[in-house]
């Protein structure tokens, strides 16, 4: 199948179902169940994008020797202009979700290609049938155009102690056995966002917590395992009274994230791309195939849509209530354009500056796109705050749903006291109905939560910006030695 459609994505999830635990029960259809049709429904949009008049081009490409045309974000970039191409393909979806929904299927895409490129010189060392693997997985993955989750952090039981000291040592995910199928894999994971409607997931350790090599394995698996299990968080749809003219994002972009449970999960040879190589846990993040450059570079193509997104809310409030001409307002709507053009700038830097490597992949620049990201760690949330500054109590004094504009007896007080500066009472409301959905419901406060900690802890990342990216730290201190080598004095 080349790159398919939303009811080809919706067929395939009810076949494949998922052991997915919500309410205390399984659920038995995912693309119906309201804690999970929203997101089924705005993946099932996305996949039909890609066959749309004007977005065809740009979210497909024709796969050389076949004919057929697969999705953009299954292309290995060994070019500047390949790895541009993508992008645009990512900046055309996320502007179609205004920043949103960040589990769209091209992100994990991308993962199975620059896998794919590492096959022989990460991958395949020493054993060469893992590299094999890794292409097999992303030929496969982009000729069904699959969808993708994936789990990488440990849980926090206990921080304090690495995971063989817990008194049950597969907390964190590890190997119990092995066998001429594959491996057996026990523990969990947290937060796989969009695991309970997704048909494979990826696994590996974000970091190194334990260098005992039962922990030491990245693998794929089918969603619908025997064994896996999905524990789904509370959703945050709107009410079943309330509508898309209450809550415009919520009802559109809510997607979910699960706890991942793997209950004695065989996972065969041909699914394993690392296993006993406690080596190469650190180097799937850095210096060997360095996804934290990948990720964070697509991190800053969602959030370059966002922080448009937010900046247009913030100038519609502002003129909305007339406050557009306050310096102090506009002071902060220029804060907004700094965040969005330095966002921006970087995406375009990572790029220009990216590393053609021995194995043909054209990778984005490190430094630059991870310096981005987890700047916007910080940027996404002061941008939730000025939009709640611009707003105020606008956001609170508001109907409690489209009903009273549909009541005649309380619609004329409504027009005469809630409109706007040349704006009606109906566009009003709907100004600020999207706004308090953004920063203040249930998902726009998932959203704020997830944007401040899914690289991190941003104390934590902002402080390993000293030990990772050394080159930039050694350069600079050399810089200064050399002037105070220069400035003599007495001996």
């Amino acid at each position: 199948m080349p790159a398919r459609r939303g009811e080809d994505y919706i067929k395939s999830i009810k076949e494949r179902q998922p052991t997915v635990f919500y309410g205390g029960e399984v659920v038995k259809d995912v693309t119906t169940h309201p804690a999970f049709s929203v997101a089924v429904k705005t993946l099932a949009r996305m996949y039909d994008l890609q066959w749309e008049d004007g977005y065809r081009e740009k979210l497909t490409y024709t796969l050389p020797g076949r004919g057929d045309r697969v999705g953009i974000s299954y292309l290995i970039p060994d070019s500047t202009e390949k790895l541009i191409r993508i992008r645009e393909g990512s900046t055309l979806i996320y502007d179609n979700m205004y920043g949103f929904f960040g589990r769209c299927f091209d992100y994990l895409n991308i993962w199975t290609g620059v896998f794919a490129a590492h096959s022989k010189d990460f991958f395949g060392q020493p054993e060469p049938r893992f590299g094999e693997n890794v292409v097999n997985f992303h030929e496969r993955c982009r000729d069904n155009d699959v969808f993708l989750t994936h789990a990488i952090v440990a849980p926090s039981v206990d921080r304090s102690k690495m995971a063989s000291q817990l008194a049950d040592p597969f907390i964190q995910a590890g190997v119990v056995s092995e066998n001429s199928r594959g491996i057996v894999v026990r523990g969990a994971a947290m937060v796989s966002t969009a695991a309970p409607y997704a048909e494979e997931l990826i696994y590996f350790p974000n970091m190194l917590r334990d260098p005992d090599p039962r922990y030491a394995l990245a693998f794929a698996c089918a969603t619908n395992s025997k064994g896996l299990k999905f524990l789904a968080r509370r959703a945050f749809t709107p009410r079943p009274e309330n509508t898309p003219f209450e809550y415009p994002m919520s009802s559109r972009f809510e997607e979910s994230d699960a706890f991942v449970i793997f209950d004695d999960v065989l996972v065969p040879w041909e699914g394993v791309f690392v296993y006993k190589q406690v080596e190469k846990i650190p180097l799937m993040m850095w210096k060997g195939v360095m996804m934290k450059a990948w990720f964070n570079h697509h991190f800053n193509i969602q959030y370059y849509s966002r922080l448009k997104f937010l900046t247009g809310l913030a100038i519609v409030i502002s003129t909305t209530v007339g406050i557009d001409k306050f310096v102090n307002v506009q002071e902060k709507i220029g804060e907004l354009l700094i965040y969005l053009n330095l966002t921006k700038a970087s995406i375009i830097a990572a790029e220009t500056a990216a590393t053609k490597l021995p194995n043909g992949l054209v990778r984005p620049n490190a430094e630059i796109a991870v310096s981005c990201s987890q700047f916007n760690m910080k940027a996404i949330p002061r941008a939730n705050e000025i939009i709640k500054l611009l707003a105020a109590g606008s956001m609170i004094s508001l109907p409690s749903s489209v009903k009273d504009l549909e009541n005649p007896e309380i619609r004329k007080y409504i027009d005469k006291y809630l409109s706007g500066t040349g704006t009606s009472a109906l566009e009003r409301i709907k100004v600020f109905n999207l706004a308090w959905d953004v920063v203040s419901s249930e998902a726009g406060q998932r959203y704020e939560l997830y944007d401040r900690f899914s690289r991190g802890d941003p104390t934590i990342m902002w402080a390993k910006m000293y030990e990772q990216f050394d080159d930039q730290r050694d350069e600079s201190v050399a810089m200064v030695r050399r002037l105070l080598d220069e400035m003599g004095g007495p001996k």
